[in-house]
């Protein structure tokens, strides 16, 4: 396998953070480490990672700004809300819709040359912190969905 930092690797479930995949990581002795291992491998594609909520048919997408491979790791990490195009929050709520989720986490990357490329839809999306940082009204969109599906 031919390994050049084009690869990335990331848990399944979690306890662990996304990370390149090198050389050392597919060598014998580790790589049955990755082989056995509920991981996701993808490309890594340049540009900036976007999170978008699809909560009761409203969308709240914030730009997540670092350096880092995974943001959770940068305690600096900027989540700046942004308003995603219409074409782009119809197809939020298409993704909820044909997973079956009233309420979901989605996630992109944004290309340099302005592409969206989905990565997930995710099923029990953490939201707190982003709460925290956007202002997004999740938990109140949350408590209102349990109170009046």
């Amino acid at each position: 396998h031919r390994v050049d930092g084009r690869m990335i690797v990331k848990p399944v479930t979690g306890g662990a953070h996304t990370a390149a995949v090198s050389p050392e990581d597919l060598a014998a002795e580790r790589g049955a480490g990755l082989r056995y291992s509920p991981v996701t491998l993808q490309e890594r594609i340049e540009g900036t990672d976007v999170r978008a909520y699809w909560l009761r048919g409203r969308c709240y997408a914030a730009e997540i700004r670092t350096p880092e491979l995974d943001f959770r790791e940068d305690p600096a990490a900027e989540l700046v809300p942004i308003r995603l195009p219409e074409a782009l929050e119809r197809a939020c709520g298409a993704i909820a819709a044909e997973l079956g989720y009233l309420f979901t986490g989605i996630d992109f990357r944004r290309t340099p040359d302005g592409e969206y490329v989905f990565f997930e839809g995710n099923p029990a999306p953490m939201f707190m912190h982003f709460e925290a940082r956007t202002g997004f009204p999740i938990t109140e969109e949350l408590v209102a969905l349990l109170l009046d599906p």
